[in-house]
């Protein structure tokens, strides 16, 4: 998701990007990367929005025309911007300031590629770099696959595990994003799910499940969740695959790119919360998830290991958002505003 602010004024301070190298050892199985293609940013730029228009601090004389382009900027830098990060996050750095160097040279690369497209349209374009801000996160990942799974466990083996804690409502956690191999999963029913594998949401007064199992009535891949304040009694099946194996967003709310109506990482889980999984043993595969570090929020340490590993899941640095002013400016028009940018993230 994107965040919008107004009053920015983009400077003019446009300084080298970094040189450093990146340690591209990209182990993305799960990771859904969108690389900074050219042709898919300058389609961007000519896409004209459908959607609700954000038009702060943005004047404009003309036929409207100006203002599709330059929300078409805005959403070209978004797009370019989030697959730079999650491109850049899936190569698993050591080191943070050589991962955080690398996303701001990308980031410079897609500046120029941007600043030559407006020019052709006899525009100004600018991605103000020196003002950008870097979000402090954590990869977590277990690096199994729906073919060679591995158990959803912790790094001891322990099937029932905090992930993170003390995480923000909204913005604690994103990407969390699992591939299932059907004939891992217990079987179970949303009658009676305390068996199956499930992701917790928990503030301690109050808790989200989301259950992954094989139904028992048609052995499809399902997932059912009970809502924060309902006894597990009330746990509802939201949607079901009959596919051997399966991709669940837990953030995006998807089942192999379905939308599922109830299932959004939390739900109404209010305040700072945990996230757990049990049942653990009983679901395998692999999956991804970023972790908000800045602030209280933090991997649990025992439960997860620090650097990469084949065997357990592991954590690394990552990128977890970008903050950043944007420009766009014609004979007509003045359009200035922020960017936030946390690719997989759950909508406020």
């Amino acid at each position: 998701m994107a965040d919008m602010t107004d009053a920015i004024r983009a400077g003019d301070d446009r300084p080298d990007a970094s040189d450093a190298g990146s340690d591209d050892r990209d182990r993305g199985q799960l990771v859904l990367v969108a690389g900074l293609a050219l042709a898919v940013v300058l389609v961007a730029l000519v896409l004209v929005t459908n959607t609700a228009i954000y038009t702060e601090n943005l004047a404009t004389r003309d036929d409207g025309v100006g203002e599709a382009e330059a929300l078409g900027y805005r959403a070209a830098v978004v797009d370019g911007i989030g697959g730079i990060v999650t491109r850049e996050n899936a190569a698993e750095y050591d080191d943070r300031a050589a991962l955080n160097a690398n996303v701001s040279a990308g980031v410079s690369e897609l500046d120029s590629l941007l600043r030559e497209s407006a020019a052709r349209r006899s525009a100004s374009a600018t991605v103000n770099r020196s003002a950008a801000t870097y979000v402090d996160g954590r990869l977590v990942r277990e690096n199994g696959t729906a073919a060679d799974p591995h158990p959803f466990t912790n790094e001891t083996g322990a099937a029932n595990w905090t992930v993170a804690t003390d995480l923000n409502e909204t913005r604690g956690a994103r990407g969390y994003v699992a591939v299932v191999n059907g004939s891992e999963l217990a079987s179970a029913s949303e009658s009676d799910p305390d068996d199956a594998f499930h992701v917790v949401v928990t503030n301690g007064t109050t808790s989200w499940h989301a259950y992954v199992y094989n139904d028992t009535a048609d052995g499809e891949i399902t997932i059912a969740v009970k809502a924060a304040g309902d006894s597990v009694s009330d746990t509802t099946e939201v949607c079901s695959t009959p596919a051997a194996n399966a991709t669940v967003d837990f953030t995006g709310g998807t089942l192999d790119g379905e939308d599922c109506g109830g299932f959004a990482l939390g739900g109404d889980v209010a305040g700072r919360y945990d996230l757990l999984v049990r049942n653990g043993d009983v679901a395998g595969g692999g999956y991804d998830l970023t972790v908000h570090t800045e602030g209280a929020g933090a991997v649990s340490s025992g439960n997860v290991t620090e650097g990469a590993s084949v065997d357990s899941p592991y954590s690394v640095p990552a990128v977890y958002a970008v903050r950043l002013p944007i420009a766009y400016e014609t004979a007509d028009l003045e359009y200035r505003t922020t960017v936030r940018v946390a690719p997989g993230e759950r909508d406020a």
